[in-house]
């Protein structure tokens, strides 16, 4: 007769734990999930570049669309020194600070930061404060060129449409079409 507890049910050693062979398995699913997912969770903090080029990306197409929208000008406020940006709206004579919550500015993450920005109206600015305007009827043209170290990233502000072309590295505005 097999034993019984007091509640009827087996109490055989098998039904106790988990076998050597499904510990292994289970080993196993978790090492390979974790190589599918460590290098994923690494390259946010590594690649902080990319994110900060997509929320600026999107930030430079939300204004322009709210521009034309609204046929109010913008403008988008860049601090080398500090490496933040910022979004005002022109009221009246002079631009005050705009809250949306889809085009508020932000600090660039820590490491990354303005190489310079390049506009029509002041050139390439490598300190200080530059600027992007949003019209009703298209963008100011503007390169921005961000760095990480040795990597560096370009953003190319197309005038008439607000797109942005986002390159990999270093690119003056002489050396692609013109914007």
């Amino acid at each position: 007769m097999m034993p019984t507890s007091k509640a009827g049910i087996s109490t055989k050693r098998q039904d106790a734990g988990f076998t050597l062979l499904e510990l292994v398995i289970i080993i196993t699913i978790l090492g390979i999930t974790a190589l599918m997912v460590f290098p994923k969770l690494s390259a946010f903090n590594i690649n902080k570049g990319k994110g900060a080029t997509r929320h600026l990306v999107r930030l430079i197409q939300h204004l322009a669309e709210e521009s034309a929208a609204t046929k109010q000008v913008f403008r988008l406020h860049y601090d080398l020194e500090e490496n933040n940006y910022s979004v005002k709206v022109l009221q009246g004579r002079e631009f005050i600070p705009f809250s949306d919550s889809l085009a508020s500015g932000g600090k660039l993450p820590k490491g990354l930061s303005f190489e310079d920005i390049i506009t029509p109206r002041h050139g390439k600015v490598l300190e200080g404060d530059a600027f992007t305007e949003f019209f009703p009827l298209g963008v100011e043209k503007t390169v921005i060129h961000l760095k990480d170290g040795e990597r560096s990233w370009s953003l190319m502000i197309n005038g008439l449409t607000g797109r942005v072309k986002v390159f990999d590295e270093y690119v003056d505005q002489y050396e692609r079409t013109p914007l």
